[in-house]
Order: C-alpha cells, then structure tokens, then sequence
C-alpha cells in the first residue's frame, strides 16, 4: 500500500508532519485529517474546509508527497 507524508500548518497547533498508508491521496488525506487535524467540524463539510485550505492555490496550508520505497 502507498505511503504519503503529509504536512500541514495550523495557527492553533502548527506544523504538524505524518506519515499515512492508504490506497489513494484522497484516502490518505482524509486519514490524516480524521487523525491528526484540529480546527474543524469533525464531518465531511469540514474536511472540505480543510481540503480547500491545505490546497489554497495563493497560500496552501498544506504539502503531500508520495514515498517510493
């Protein structure tokens, strides 16, 4: 299974860096925020708010990067 290491910054907890094995980067994003992320509704309309912000196109809060072994 692939493995991602994610990154994302939070004003309330900062940088937080894992890494995540799932079969998509979808999977693997929603892994990360069900686990690791604070600030937002604990439902799909906010892992949408996240996904909008660890992806902004001017400032994005986040990084993925998939890890070839």
């Amino acid at each position: 299974m692939p493995q991602y290491s994610i990154a994302f910054f939070s004003d309330l907890t900062g940088v937080c860096l894992k890494q995540v094995e799932a079969e998509t980067r979808e999977k693997a994003l929603r892994l990360f925020f069900d686990k690791y992320v604070s600030g937002y509704t604990r439902d799909d309309e906010g892992f949408v708010y996240f996904r909008e912000d660890f992806e902004d196109a001017d400032r994005p809060l986040g990084a993925m990067l998939e890890n070839h072994n």
